[in-house]
């Protein structure tokens, strides 16, 4: 007979004051917790597929590729700050390239092998330095290839397989290391089983090669120990696969997507290989069909870049995913993390379950324990579609960080912090003329009820508190000091039209505003309570960046003169009274 609510909290307690007086805490209220789900991110500014993708300094630096169908190689160097969920151009590739292979050392990029035309490969070694953004000509590799992969270990890059000619036949089993230090190349033992189109992962100072084409997909697993200059073939890939994305991530290798050949659609396979015990599990698929993009790691989440949805003639796409893996700290579904999420745990504690394995990363050690407890601990109390939250509460810098971790805003312009002013501590001062703060992608107002709520100050007629780049401006002054938002819905025989209140901003007193969307009405808020209300089955779809603090095309007039403060955004409908119970 199961015991009562009252005494399995009794017993969690217990156990929890236990764990915790023993020192297995740790500092548990600074983890962050993974959560398996996919989230779009903002569009590369150019399509492209077989690209290279490197990490320095936590950016992604896309390096030339191919638009559509292998027909010319392109040149630009773009690059991805996951933190601010935005894209610069740099210093183009000096020659187009495409199939090649990108490592980094010390900070700097190499670029290797590859193509720039249907007739002609290359092995061509081009040093990037991003601190200075310049090229420079390196030692050209000894066999010219591409659709090769290299990786580093102890600063020493491996290039691994590949083809040895333009057109589709077997795969190279050459592997050749490269000292960045000396700029001199080595041979060393062949790959048993030559590919090409295949993914390499480094744990542990070991190199994985991971399945690859010849022609078509093969599972192979292929292990090569530096130390020894010797390979070992290991468990096969369940989903054959090849011109897939691989990335490490804490012990285990994640393998996403790919295909057999390029003459079928790609997968949405997630496949994840443990190389402690050899061993493959299947994980929820992607969202998404791809092939032919790359697969990096920044701050343990995975970015999926580009590459194509589809076979030949093979347009490119310019999407980007982002994926956190893990189960969720909400254990039973209840949007909140609290002391019955405690109790299944506590349940569970000591077993394999894993929907509360959640560390190490990705997914968990098969041991309930007090690695879980600590991920657990750290979102304690907090509603899981709580995804931004800017306090505003900085005494100074140029950016305005999310609490939430993922949405950190650039400040622009000159605002003034307010340390002690604010409605809830700090706030920021806006002057009207140039200041705001641009924000990644939030979320897109068509795909769900959301909810967004801010404290202000002052302002004038016409001025935005919250606008989306591409989109329309989320709240706003109107011209009778009032407020107003322009979210509204799309298609259809009669267009959307903004939603108006009665109720007045501009007397120079703080309020708290919102706007919340349940799926089926739009409900304006001052002070926690209505003010506008009226049906709307759908909003129009952006993916624009948010800003706050001017228009969504930064017009002049639009401008926000007063403060603005603590800043919530939730992927849910709440009330102004839910929010004040969360707010406190």
């Amino acid at each position: 007979m199961k015991s009562s609510n009252a005494t399995k909290i009794g017993h969690a307690i217990w156990v929890l004051t236990g764990l915790m007086l023993g020192g297995l805490f740790g500092e548990a209220g600074t983890g962050l917790a993974a959560e398996h789900t996919w989230a779009q991110k903002v569009d590369m500014p150019t399509a492209r597929f077989d690209h290279s993708a490197s990490v320095v300094d936590g950016k992604i630096y896309v390096i030339a590729g191919v638009a559509e169908d292998m027909t010319e190689a392109i040149w630009p160097t773009e690059v991805y700050d996951p933190v601010m969920d935005k894209w610069t151009t740099k210093s183009n590739i000096p020659a187009p390239r495409v199939a090649h292979s990108a490592s980094v050392v010390d900070g700097k990029i190499y670029v290797i092998g590859g193509t720039e035309s249907p007739t002609v490969l290359r092995s061509t070694v081009l040093e990037y330095d991003p601190a200075t953004d310049n090229w420079t000509t390196k030692t050209p590799m000894p066999t010219p290839r591409w659709f090769l992969s290299t990786n580093v270990v102890d600063g020493k890059i491996y290039a691994i397989g590949g083809l040895p000619t333009i057109n589709i036949t077997a795969g190279l089993s050459t592997v050749e290391e490269y000292d960045p230090v000396t700029d001199t190349w080595t041979g060393k033992a062949n790959m048993p089983l030559g590919v090409w189109g295949l993914c390499t992962a480094v744990v542990d100072g070991k190199i994985y090669a991971l399945g690859g084409r010849d022609p078509a997909a093969k599972p192979y697993v292929q292990e090569y120990d530096p130390a020894t200059d010797t390979w070992a073939r290991k468990s096969d890939v369940p989903v054959a696969t090849g011109n897939m994305g691989s990335v490490a991530l804490g012990d285990k290798i994640i393998v996403i997507g790919g295909w057999v050949h390029s003459e079928e659609r790609p997968y949405t396979t997630v496949q994840m290989y443990d190389p402690d015990t050899d061993t493959w599990t299947k994980e929820g698929d992607a969202p998404f069909l791809r092939a032919a993009f790359s697969a990096s790691v920044v701050n343990h989440r995975i970015y999926a870049i580009g590459g194509t949805d589809t076979f030949h003639p093979l347009p490119a796409t310019s999407t980007v995913y982002e994926l956190t893996v893990g189960p969720p700290p909400d254990l039973n579904g209840d949007d909140r993390v609290d002391i019955d999420d405690l109790i299944i745990l506590i349940e569970h504690w000591g077993q394999n379950e894993p929907t509360c394995d959640m560390r190490p990363m990705p997914w968990g050690d098969g041991v309930v324990d007090a690695a879980d407890l600590e991920v657990l601990m750290s979102h304690w109390g907090q509603d899981t579609h709580f995804i931004a939250h800017w306090k505003l509460d900085e005494t100074g810098g140029d950016i305005a960080y999310d609490s939430r971790g993922k949405n950190h805003a650039a400040v622009m312009g000159d605002p003034i912090w307010q340390r002690e002013n604010g409605r809830v501590d700090g706030a920021l001062q806006f002057g009207g003329i140039d200041d705001y703060l641009a924000a990644p992608f939030i979320l897109d107002p068509r795909k769900q009820p959301f909810s967004v709520y801010a404290w202000i100050k002052d302002g004038a007629p016409g001025q935005v508190v919250l606008s989306q780049q591409t989109g329309v401006n989320w709240l706003q002054v109107d011209s009778d000091g009032t407020l107003m938002t322009e979210l509204a819905k799309s298609g259809g025989r009669t267009p959307g039209v903004p939603l108006y209140s009665e109720a007045i901003l501009t007397d120079g007193n703080w309020h708290r505003i919102g706007f919340v969307w349940d799926g089926s009405q739009r409900i304006l808020y001052v002070n926690d309570i209505p003010v506008a209300l009226d049906s709307q089955p759908n909003l129009e779809s952006s993916k624009g960046g948010l800003v706050i603090g001017v228009g969504k095309d930064n017009q002049p007039g639009t401008f926000w003169s007063g403060l603005i403060d603590d800043i919530r955004i939730y992927s849910r409908a709440l009330s102004a009274a839910e929010i004040e119970v969360l707010a406190r």
